[in-house]
């Protein structure tokens, strides 16, 4: 039996390189988005801050000084950080935009998974890290705790109703298989 390269490679581009084109986003998919975008702008924001202050950790909460010293230059630190922030504004935004249509399905999965996964964990950090003194609540803990819930949930909704809306038709699958 003889295997005819072009052929497959035709096959393989096929399906490796076919845009997702997925149904577009209903209005609360979009709200997640914009969540999402928001609070990852919000981040950047926070980081830009602490890099221009030129230390380590989140407005507020500075990591401590024995952390501090580990970094020669906490500046690029947290603007490497807050690039990634704008890593996750794009990843979030190509699930609705119609540039991100034409990604193929794995290519933005691939991108979104860890997106969703490392942002819902600083969020999960934050809540946790949150100190809700009854005696003395503000609102820094009380916005920390909700902002941080919204942006698990929002990051949720956006990763699971792109795996939903990005699926290829029953026919197409059926064609990929050999």
């Amino acid at each position: 039996m003889r295997v005819d390269a072009r052929a497959g490679i035709a096959v393989a581009r096929r399906m490796l390189l076919r845009p997702a084109r997925p149904a577009p986003a209903g209005p609360r998919v979009r709200v997640a988005v914009w969540l999402t975008v928001t609070g990852s702008l919000v981040y950047v924001g926070q980081k830009l801050y602490m890099a221009a202050r030129g230390e380590v950790g989140m407005p507020g909460h500075p990591a401590p000084a024995e952390v501090q010293a580990q970094f020669a230059h906490p500046g690029l630190a947290q603007a490497g950080n807050a690039s990634l922030g704008l890593l996750a504004v794009v990843v979030a935004w190509a699930t609705i935009a119609r540039w991100g249509a034409r990604l193929p399905r794995w290519a933005l999965l691939c991108a979104l998974a860890p997106a969703a996964v490392l942002q819902s964990l600083g969020a999960v950090i934050t809540i946790q890290r949150t100190d809700f003194d009854l005696a003395h609540l503000g609102w820094g803990p009380v916005y920390e705790a909700v902002a941080g819930s919204v942006g698990i949930a929002a990051w949720v909704v956006v990763a699971v109703s792109y795996f939903l809306r990005s699926r290829p038709p029953a026919r197409v699958a059926a064609e990929a298989r050999p």
